[in-house]
């Protein structure tokens, strides 16, 4: 084999080897953009223990919920989101003013969700909360409801 018939070789294969390639690429990317891109959320509806483990008095927080539940003892249950409605940080409750606070921006809420101060455009959700066929509480973040809402248990 001489010189110029190597390099005919060399460079033909170094040819087809990247027509082979960018077909190979291109496949991909048309296979990838047939495939949905689907991101799963935690679900909307589920169940947070029973009425026994919550104590009557203060809100108690559920950090992965991000939700307050109230038990009152005369009301029943009721649960608030924890989601400030500005730009969605964490508010707490503080039960020496009976009121939410938001740390990002100091939007204020009354203990019914409404805002009484800061940049917060509208009230608190409050959650459906029912009781399952197997006695634990279900709460259902798809269902909003007037912070009247209770469930006697």
């Amino acid at each position: 084999m001489n010189r110029r018939t190597f390099f005919k070789l060399s460079w033909g294969t170094v040819g087809l080897a990247a027509l082979v390639s960018a077909i190979g690429v291109s496949l991909a990317a048309v296979v990838r953009f047939l495939m949905p891109s689907v991101f799963y959320e935690p679900p909307q509806a589920f169940k947070i223990g029973t009425p026994g483990d919550f104590a009557f008095g203060a809100p108690q927080f559920l950090v992965e919920e991000k939700i307050y539940v109230f038990h009152d003892r005369d009301k029943g249950f009721s649960v608030a989101s924890a989601v400030c409605t500005h730009l969605g940080c964490t508010v707490a409750h503080f039960q020496s003013d009976e009121k939410f606070h938001c740390p990002c921006h100091g939007s204020v809420f009354a203990a019914d969700g409404s805002v009484q101060h800061g940049p917060a455009p509208r009230a608190l959700d409050w959650f459906e909360v029912t009781l399952a066929r197997d006695g634990q509480l279900r709460v259902d973040k798809n269902k909003v409801v007037p912070p009247t809402y209770r469930l006697m248990v």
